[in-house]
């Protein structure tokens, strides 16, 4: 028995009948035939499934109760199988918080690289804010003030007399110089002190001049920076004098905590966590880190805009159970001065907000679905609550789905919402220009490398137009296929097995071949492919052959070939006669004459916007084939 090869004996799976046979390791294998031949039931219900619940049998007891229970396929014996991996041709993700960039890990890596190297930037006045220490300020005031008289400042809550006891002297009180005693001694009455003076509150916090200087390259700069900062508590002022005049004296903060100098605004250390929007910490407080929040829809709410009140306007209120509520208003409608005659399109928009609102009168729309939000226990009111919400860009994060304190961290002057905006092409070319220090380059070396790996194999697999905040509900299948061969690629795994069900199906032409070069790429890097495919280009580029049939159903099951492409080739298969162009299909059927199509009626389409469809005018003749076709991810499934 060789290990380089997989042996299969006696699978009887579905309608395999008592099957044996040999496949090599790493190479592409292709398992096709007609419909119904059992390629599925090879493949999937008896490869993969013998690899997974090997797999799920290696795990503890206490393990296996969180995963699904896999039953063995009904086959004889299968020797040196891999561990086994499934692509399938399907999109999974029902939820909103699965993003390109999850799926991917490329957040994760991003996480990483902003907690490590990003800049904070103020999200008030949008000053970058800087941890400064006594070296770095002394630096900055050299470089920035050589030769200017300067006082250095510290804040500080003790009383003025023990200052004074411990050789302090002087306080800087509304732009003057103040002596310390003056405040020590102030009485209300006391006319002696300095009308600036007077100002003060000695019980608040005083800022005491520690030195007068000129600053220049010199030890006395640098000693009274170290003292002051002692004393501050890691934080200092300097206060510079350009001239005489009051109004040519500027205050310079400098502060060792992670705050704006200027609005005192704190920011949170930067983690990993603070970048997640799946987490409370990192999250919008307001949607909750899905980007969007939900609000009552008057489209959906009031779909008829002709009828009246009276009418039945608020269709909610047709209902039996909400009689009551149509009732009311109409009670109180008219002593609230709105005609229930009147079609809701003509009402003035003061009367609007009174249906939705409610009067003094009568309750409004909102009353009743406040109302109805106490009962969201029960399973028929969430449903209904959900058919008359549609959801909105959140107003406070404006779709980015983080908080304000996540997003004030940038790299490069963008933050990690507005990096994960752009598409894969662009955040390639971003990352090769980015305004990034040497330091920080060399600190953050490898995740750079890794997150530049993953986005050239979504750049390869022909992904360069997603971003990586797309949604992964939103991704068509043959997407979500190349996102996950994107992966694999990138996690360079060997001794693995792939079992693919047709990569190329909702692909355009364009695409089979990239997906012939990444399963290749696969194989040569020691691991074994099996691909159920119907194309002709990728059963062309496979290593191996499986041909079942002869027929689908009960007819099928049997293996009718199992060797190389180049002996397959030589045979007389149904499968490779079709390749070798032998046999072909005829195509039947009369064409539509130009005029036949004048007395049709049409289904009309006008300005189609979900997902990346960007306004879309369609207008499809009814009772004809309509083909639509284009590249993946162009729009088809949005459309259709």
């Amino acid at each position: 028995m060789s290990e380089r090869e997989l042996i299969i004996e006696g699978a009887r799976q579905n309608n395999l009948k008592n099957i044996s046979l040999r496949l090599p390791h790493n190479k592409v294998i292709a398992v096709t035939g007609v419909s119904g031949s059992g390629k599925s039931s090879l493949a999937f219900d008896t490869i993969f499934a013998e690899g997974q619940w090997r797999f799920i049998e290696s795990l503890s007891t206490y393990a296996r109760l969180f995963l699904e229970k896999l039953d063995r396929p009904d086959v004889d014996a299968i020797y040196n199988i891999r561990p086994a991996i499934a692509l399938e041709q399907k999109n999974p993700v029902k939820g909103s918080r699965s993003t390109v960039g999850t799926l991917t890990e490329i957040y994760d890596l991003l996480r990483v690289l902003y907690s490590k190297i990003s800049t904070p930037f103020c999200p008030k006045c949008g000053n970058e804010i800087r941890k400064w220490d006594p070296s770095q300020v002394t630096s900055e005031l050299i470089e920035k003030y050589p030769g200017k008289k300067a006082l250095i400042v510290f804040e500080t809550g003790e009383s003025a007399e023990s200052l004074m006891q411990r050789g302090f002297h002087r306080a800087w009180i509304n732009g003057e110089v103040i002596e310390l005693s003056a405040i020590s001694h102030q009485q209300p009455e006391d006319s002696a002190i300095p009308s600036s003076a007077g100002k003060c509150n000695p019980q608040s916090e005083l800022n005491i001049v520690l030195d007068r200087l000129l600053i220049k390259d010199e030890p006395r700069l640098s000693d009274s920076v170290e003292t002051a900062w002692k004393e501050g508590n890691g934080r200092i002022k300097v206060i510079i004098i350009n001239g005489a005049e009051s109004n040519q004296i500027s205050a310079i903060s400098f502060s060792s905590e992670n705050a704006c100098d200027v609005c005192h605004i704190s920011l949170p250390e930067p983690s990993p966590l603070l970048f997640s929007f799946n987490h409370p910490i990192g999250a919008c407080p307001e949607c909750k880190g899905f980007g969007n929040t939900l609000i009552y829809d008057e489209d959906l709410i009031i779909p008829d805009k002709h009828l009246s009140l009276a009418e039945g306007a608020i269709t909610i209120w047709e209902k039996p159970l909400a009689k009551w509520w149509k009732k009311q208003m109409i009670a109180g409608a008219k002593k609230s001065g709105i005609d229930i005659k009147k079609p809701y399109i003509e009402f003035s928009k003061t009367e609007k907000e009174k249906i939705f609102k409610g009067a003094p009168d009568f309750y409004g729309i909102d009353d009743f679905f406040e109302e109805l939000e106490t009962k969201r226990y029960k399973l028929h009111v969430r449903v209904f609550l959900s058919r008359h919400r549609r959801p909105v860009t959140c107003p406070s994060c404006n779709g980015k789905r983080l908080g304000k304190e996540a997003l004030s961290y940038k790299v490069s002057d963008l933050d990690i919402a507005e990096v994960c905006a752009l598409p894969v092409s662009g955040l390639i070319k971003f990352f090769r220009d980015a305004d990034i220090s040497s330091f920080q380059k060399n600190l953050a070396k490898e995740l750079l490398r890794q997150i530049d790996l993953k986005l050239q194999f979504l750049n390869r697999v022909g992904l360069d137009y997603l971003g990586l905040s797309r949604q992964g509900k939103t991704l068509s299948g043959g997407e979500y296929q190349r996102v996950n061969l994107s992966n694999q690629l990138s996690s360079l795994l060997t001794g693995t097995l792939y079992v693919l069900d047709e990569p190329t199906v909702g692909l355009h032409p364009r695409d089979t071949e990239r997906i012939a070069k990444i399963m290749a790429a696969l194989s040569g890097l020691g691991n074994t492919i099996v691909v159920v495919e119907h194309d002709r280009e990728i059963i062309k580029s496979a290593d191996w052959m499986v041909e079942l049939g002869p027929g689908g159903g009960h007819k099928g099951g049997e293996v009718v070939f199992s060797g190389p492409k180049e002996e397959f080739l030589k045979t007389d298969t149904l499968t490779a006669r079709y390749i070798k162009g032998s046999d072909k299909m005829q195509a039947s059927g009369r064409k539509l004459r130009n005029a036949e199509y004048k007395t049709q009626n049409y289904l009309t389409l006008n300005g189609a916007e979900g997902n990346n469809l960007k306004a879309v005018d369609l207008k499809i003749p009814i009772g004809t084939l309509t083909a639509v076709t284009g590249v993946s991810g162009s729009g088809k499934s949005s459309l259709v």
